[in-house]
């Protein structure tokens, strides 16, 4: 393995290559160098992204389940056609989840461009770098899906000899052809989304783009609905008889001239899409910076929520946390890209319950979709406190060295009230008036104050989970896979509550007792884990700046 790999280097790095890349406008030795620090960079976790570590895991996982699939079809006689197929499709969902965040992550996230804005580096150089890891990932994915399929399908009915002598290396080569093609229409939407949408709003839509193969996966039982809906649709549309005339005269028909349209459409996509990503990239960075940051030219008097926060948590240091946290929740590419991949199947569990919902009150005999509307604010309070303590602001944690050691409890409490307004009054308060719509003010309002006291439950577990400033550690490979192991769990809990539910929703005063005690003992939890979430502030700071330089002179003045 060791000779193969000098035997690549001395290939890829010799004059020829260096001559084809020259040929291109990339400068061979900036763009070795720039291979090398991103996968350095890569392995450090210094950016995010799948590193070669990370890569070799996931393809050994799916080699494990591509052979049982293949294995189950073998044993089901399945024709090569439809055995092929199938693999294109899990090749094609599979890189699309992964690219999407990768070219995300490559492309437009400003951190990993701000690395060398400041070289001479050319949009060419800067981008060949990064889609050279991106067909990295494309042949590992479809080495991983595909190896063992293709070296299994030479077993299946084949019409002749040659055809199963060839199978081999066309179901190998075929998928990474579909492969390279995914890699390129991924690069190309992000090229699109360069060329059209303003600098100020490339990191939100970005981090938007990627929701969208989540939601897919969610959304894939209702597609043969649609399909029901677009041909009933195409079958009530009438053409004109010389269009119909001109369409039976291609060789093909209809289906062979919807496939030329298609593969021409997706060829002009790629190649406008990648053009743009040939300007200078780098320029953009700075604007990527310092987007979210826009001056007011007018002052508003509004309502500051911040005034009464100051009041209940302690004074400014409390003002500061509310502040800081709001500010930063929106203005953090890290942890957005983060919470962009867990929002999808919490924003169609959201709308599936706005729909049904409303239709049965809590109170009524039977059960009630409204059950799992408390666990879920819940899971949205979990994964957003999983993923708090990272995002970019590592950087200048330093700040936080100069703060008095008084100075942050308060500031944990002024977090917890803008996660508390943001993550369960704000939500409640809009369920309040739909609920109240369609079950009645009473209904609503009991239902809606228990609600909100078992969200309040799931926020004061989920400060234990904030280890550190929030937004201070970079994020590490295995988050969202802790993420994913807690919630296996969560189902078993989330029966028992809602068949706790079940009891105690058969009469009011159940409800009015059950949400008072579970508020009091809300309480009780949360001060000390107030207490404790300031606690591990302090000590994440520790290797940087052993004591607050304020310290002393409070002992003092004690």
């Amino acid at each position: 393995m060791t000779a193969l790999r000098a035997i690549i280097r001395r290939v890829f790095r010799g004059p020829a290559f260096a001559g084809l890349l020259e040929r291109c406008g990339i400068t061979p030795r900036q763009y070795w160098v720039l291979v090398d620090l991103f996968d350095t960079l890569g392995a450090r976790q210094e950016v995010a992204g799948m590193e070669t570590g990370a890569l070799r895991a996931a393809t050994i996982v799916w080699v494990i389940l591509s052979s049982a699939i293949s294995l189950l079809m073998l044993a089901a006689g399945s024709t090569p056609g439809m055995y092929l197929t199938v693999f294109l499709v899990i090749t094609v969902f599979q890189l699309s989840v992964i690219l999407v965040a990768e070219v995300s992550e490559s492309l437009v996230n400003p951190v990993a461009g701000l690395i060398l804005a400041h070289q001479p580096v050319n949009g060419a150089t800067w981008t060949a770098a990064t889609l050279t890891h991106l067909i990295i990932v494309v042949v590992y994915m479809v080495a991983g899906i595909n190896g063992v399929p293709a070296l299994v399908g030479v077993l299946l009915p084949h019409t002749d000899r040659i055809h199963r002598v060839t199978y081999l290396p066309m179901h190998f080569l075929v998928a990474l052809g579909v492969g390279l093609v995914v890699a390129l229409l991924c690069c190309s939407l992000f090229g699109w989304l360069v060329r059209f949408v303003p600098v100020r709003r490339l990191k939100a839509a970005a981090a938007t783009v990627q929701v969208f193969p989540l939601m897919f996966l969610f959304g894939f039982p209702y597609l043969h609905e649609v399909a029901a809906e677009i041909v009933t649709w195409a079958d009530s549309t009438t053409l004109p008889a010389e269009w119909v005339a001109t369409v039976e005269a291609v060789p093909g028909g209809f289906p062979a001239l919807l496939g030329a349209a298609g593969v021409a459409v997706a060829t002009v996509a790629a190649v406008f899409g990648l053009r743009a990503l040939s300007a200078d990239h780098l320029i953009r960075v700075s604007g990527l910076m310092q987007s979210p940051i826009r001056m007011q030219r007018r002052r508003r008097r509004r309502f500051q929520l911040g005034q009464w926060i100051a009041r209940v948590a302690g004074g400014q240091a409390g003002r500061a946390g509310y502040e800081f946290l709001r500010c930063m929740l929106v203005r953090d590419w890290q942890f957005r890209r983060n919470m962009a991949i867990q929002a999808a199947p919490l924003v169609i569990w959201f709308i599936v319950l706005l729909v049904v919902g409303r239709e049965v009150s809590p109170f009524d005999p039977g059960f009630a979709a409204a059950y799992f509307l408390p666990h879920l604010f819940g899971v949205t309070i979990i994964i957003t406190c999983r993923f708090l303590p990272y995002g970019n602001y590592f950087k200048g944690i330093w700040s936080f060295g100069v703060v008095p050691d008084s100075s942050f409890h308060p500031f944990a409490r002024g977090i917890y009230a803008a996660l508390w307004f943001m993550l369960v009054v704000a939500p409640h308060v809009f369920w309040l008036f739909v609920l109240a719509w369609s079950w009645g003010v009473t209904d609503a309002f009991f239902f809606i104050a228990h609600s909100t006291v078992a969200a309040s439950l799931y926020l004061g577990l989920g400060l234990r989970l904030v280890h550190g400033i929030p937004f201070g550690k970079q994020t590490p490979s295995a988050a969202g896979g802790r993420t994913v192991d807690l919630l296996l769990i969560y189902p078993v809990i989330l029966g028992m509550a809602i068949g706790i539910q079940y009891v105690l929703f058969r009469s009011v005063a159940a409800v009015v007792v059950s949400t008072v005690v579970v508020g009091v003992g809300t309480y009780y939890l949360t001060r000390p884990a107030l207490a404790r979430f300031a606690s591990r502030m302090r000590s994440n700071l520790s290797p940087a700046a052993p004591g607050s330089m304020f310290r002393h002179v409070y002992e003092e003045a004690e």
